[in-house]
């Protein structure tokens, strides 16, 4: 900034004059200031003094500059200049007058649809271009003189009550620790699109704890606002703050696009057709009647109808009418019997399980003395035949004992061979069953490339075939059938 006299407000770079401090957002403290070049009313973004020696918020203050100067959208603030002055960036931006949703109070359904498809659509656009952009939340929507709806970085709250702010907005899994996504943004618009319909926020809970409590308690909008009434908004809105994630829109354009559907479906508007004479006359009447219709159409044009008024879609909530349903009959004696069939049924797994781990004890035991008993002659016969002066006695006990790699099969001594991944070098049949005689097992013909999970031990073809089946799952599909380890036609990874 330029010298100024105690009276004369600071001059940036010679172009904007500092009118007043406004405040401070996350990054930047605020300021009013007055373009002498084009002679507007401008806001001077700077970063904050604490802010300025630490890199990543540096760089993350540069990159909104820059690339916020990229896009293009009514709901964003459009960004003029950047700069730096004294070691701190800053950027500048159009002004602003007007107030935040929060302060606005109820709106008109129409006022409310509008506000929300503008900062959705501002939101889709800035995600799809990979652009940041600032917090949702009804403080940082600004409803402007013109009536134009802008969301942008709040300067009016400390960092305390941004933090408290946000969490009204802050998804569930987000709250659980979950790292932001699409979908956790279309969680936040849901719950703004609530509020600018009814005029409130959903919780009236203070702790983030409080807050997770009763955000799997949401009412529709029909319920929290009686004179709006449609179930179809009620539907696009729950869908958007569902708790559950995998039940929302998978991203904000997608939600975009259902705001942009209901808008077009409630604008709609029906002509009326014209009617014809009724034949109330006698024939020969009724036929002149048509005669003289038929020369006013070939001679004048029709006169134009003016459509109706677009049939209303919000109204009064109609009355509720209880459907009492009668409590099913219980037999308590079937439900006895079932009972009964249950436990016999659980007695005998649990006896069949401890007959199963007697008899394995049983017949370990007995291998044991069988085995023992075997030491016992060959030893008795090396001793016998003068062998065992050649061994040590430790040496002799180790060759006793069989190698367990010689009993077990490959599959079982490799486990990790059992769940192999393999690449199909030339296209091979998908089979449903280990065969290769029945043209009517295979599922599809894996091509060159396919990759493949093996899923259980081989098994010997039951033809007597030189070769093996396999039995995988074709990773790009997910589908599951038996494949021949024929010789180069699979690559193991």
């Amino acid at each position: 900034m330029s010298a100024a006299s105690p009276t004369t407000p600071p001059l940036l770079h010679g172009r904007y004059r500092v009118v007043a401090r406004l405040g401070e957002s996350r990054l930047a403290t605020v300021y009013q200031a007055q373009d002498e070049r084009l002679k507007r009313m401008v806001l001077v973004h700077i970063l904050r003094q604490e802010l300025a020696a630490q890199p990543s918020l540096r760089q993350r203050f540069e990159e909104e500059a820059r690339r916020g100067a990229q896009r293009s959208h009514p709901g964003l603030l459009e960004v003029y200049d950047s700069g730096e002055v004294g070691g701190r960036p800053y950027m500048v931006t159009e002004a602003i007058d007007g107030q935040s949703l929060a302060e606005a109070g109820v709106l008109s359904p129409a006022t409310a649809l509008g506000v929300v498809r503008t900062v959705v659509g501002a939101i889709a656009l800035s995600q799809a271009q990979g652009l940041p952009h600032p917090p949702v939340s009804s403080q940082n929507v600004w409803l402007l003189t013109g009536g134009r709806v802008v969301l942008l970085e709040n300067w009016r709250l400390s960092p305390g009550e941004v933090a408290a702010d946000l969490a009204v907005y802050r998804a569930p899994e987000r709250a659980r620790g979950a790292p932001p996504s699409p979908s956790s943004s279309v969680y936040a618009l849901g719950i703004l699109a609530w509020e600018a319909f009814v005029g409130r926020r959903p919780f009236d809970a203070t702790t983030p704890e409080a807050i997770l409590r009763q955000q799997y308690q949401i009412p529709v909008i029909s319920a929290a606002r009686p004179s709006i009434f449609s179930p179809e908004l009620d539907r696009i809105v729950g869908q958007a703050t569902a708790p559950d994630p995998s039940l929302r829109y998978p991203a904000p354009i997608d939600f975009a696009r259902a705001l942009d559907q209901y808008a077009d479906a409630v604008s709609a508007q029906t002509g009326r057709l014209a009617a014809l004479p009724t034949a109330r006359a006698e024939p020969s009447t009724f036929r002149r009647q048509l005669q003289r219709v038929s020369r006013r159409r070939a001679t004048q044009a029709a006169p134009a109808v003016a459509p109706p008024p677009p049939p209303p879609v919000i109204r009064e909530m109609p009355p509720q009418t209880q459907t009492i349903v009668p409590a099913p009959q219980v037999d308590q004696r079937q439900i006895d019997r079932q009972i009964e069939r249950e436990v016999r049924r659980q007695m005998r797994r649990q006896g069949c399980r401890r007959a199963i781990l007697r008899r394995s004890l049983q017949l370990a035991l007995a291998f044991l003395v069988l085995y023992g008993i075997y030491l016992g002659v060959r030893y008795a016969y090396d001793y016998a035949t003068g062998q065992l002066a050649r061994f040590q006695p430790g040496e002799w006990v180790s060759r006793q004992i069989p190698d367990l790699n010689e009993l077990l099969p490959a599959w079982l001594r490799d486990p990790g061979a059992t769940a192999a991944t393999y690449r199909v070098v030339q296209p091979i049949n998908l089979r449903s069953a280990p065969t290769a005689t029945d043209a009517t097992t295979i599922v599809r013909v894996l091509s060159e490339g396919t990759l493949v999970q093996q899923v259980g031990p081989p098994q010997p073809d039951a033809t007597g075939q030189p070769y093996e089946w396999i039995e995988v799952i074709v990773l790009d599909s997910g589908e599951r059938g038996w494949i021949a380890n024929l010789q180069g036609r699979l690559e193991r990874r």
